[in-house]
């Protein structure tokens, strides 16, 4: 069959749309869950990623670039402007900050088309959310206003997760605390530059050695973008899957049913509501079991845990692996709660096993726990 794309379609990704459609019928997909990514997906969204992260890091290089080249260029346009003050004249480089301000809103608007069309072409070609989560539209309000409750710190967090509910403002802040992290870690060396080399540091040095600072940053944060786009494809599939097989286990039984949120609250992931993966987790696991939320959680999982039968705490074990896990990274709070229940004894997974299976996942290999 051909794979060349129809003449009458609007664009690019319509193109690559088509293409993944047509040979969607020629490669095999695994029929059995969680959900795995096809040798096309996989291939397109190592593309995606490769191509994003490169014209990111490009951009942290030329805004450095357009930064400092007309300032050794045109030294007279960029004169410190007097402003007197109670008779006292001060020198304010006004033109050079409003011309870094300008350099920093454009390649931020870039950086934020860059990556919304590589979270577009990710989700286009793998079908998402029309043929994963169907109430993806609730499930986006609902992780938006988790992320501003004042208990979860507001929308000035670190991580991804706040920002990709809101995609493109909360994608532009995002980005905005990206190029300050960058920033305060290009002063930070320019102060250690000028430390050490003294009178040897040259002001071009100093002030191109942010380069490979913000290409760096540009490029990180555009993984975490992408990275998260590939999780919420993996996920709703996965999780559905796994949800499904537990309660076919345990769905009747009053042993294992009272501990899943206590698990759930033990490794924090009820404190994460505003992660897309954890959301689903917990809100499949509540649907599943019809689960009441109102309860007061005892805080006390693993004394429960201890007086548990072996088979029920193997399934909660799995729970916990499978929860860390399914959003694609592990928090320092997820280390060190593993951490704990191994030492009790608890957790069979070693921590080289939870980071194989962790691995298999991010390369969109499914998550066997």
């Amino acid at each position: 069959m051909s794979t060349r794309p129809p003449n009458n379609s609007f664009g690019p990704l319509d193109h690559l749309a088509m293409r993944y459609l047509r040979q969607a019928l020629d490669t095999s997909h695994p029929t059995d869950e969680p959900y795995v990514l096809n040798p096309v997906e996989s291939r397109i969204i190592r593309r995606t990623k490769i191509l994003t992260l490169t014209l990111a890091a490009l951009l942290g290089i030329m805004g450095v670039l357009l930064l400092y080249i007309p300032q050794y260029t045109w030294p007279d346009f960029f004169q410190n402007t007097p402003i007197p003050i109670f008779g006292t004249t001060y020198y304010v480089p006004i033109i050079t900050a409003l011309y870094g301000l300008l350099l920093v809103y454009i390649e931020i608007n870039l950086l934020v088309g860059l990556n919304l069309l590589g979270v577009k072409t990710i989700m286009q070609v793998c079908q998402f959310p029309r043929a994963h989560d169907a109430q993806y539209d609730r499930h986006l309000q609902a992780l938006a206003s988790a992320a501003l409750e004042k208990t979860n710190r507001g929308i000035l967090r670190f991580g991804i997760d706040p920002y990709l509910n809101m995609p493109r403002w909360g994608l532009t802040i995002f980005f905005v605390l990206n190029v300050v992290k960058a920033a305060l870690t290009n002063l930070v060396l320019k102060f250690l530059l000028k430390r050490f080399l003294g009178r040897f540091a040259l002001r071009q040095v100093t002030d191109l050695a942010g380069m490979p600072i913000y290409a760096a940053w540009n490029a990180y944060a555009s993984w975490q973008v992408l990275h998260e786009a590939q999780v919420r494809v993996m996920a709703p599939l996965t999780i559905r899957e796994f949800v499904n097989e537990l309660y076919d286990e345990w769905g009747n039984n009053e042993q294992f049913r009272p501990l899943i949120l206590e698990a759930l609250q033990y490794v924090a992931i009820l404190k994460r509501q505003y992660n897309y993966a954890h959301f689903l987790l917990t809100e499949t696991l509540v649907d599943r079991f019809n689960l009441r939320t109102n309860v007061t959680l005892t805080g006390h999982f693993v004394e429960q845990a201890a007086n548990a039968p072996d088979e029920v705490r193997r399934s909660l074990e799995r729970l916990i692996v499978f929860g860390v896990l399914v959003d694609g990274k592990l928090s320092w709070v997820e280390k060190q709660r593993l951490r704990q229940l191994r030492a009790k004894n608890f957790l069979t997974y070693s921590a080289s096993d939870i980071q194989r299976i962790g691995e298999d996942y991010n390369r969109g290999k499914g998550l066997w726990v």
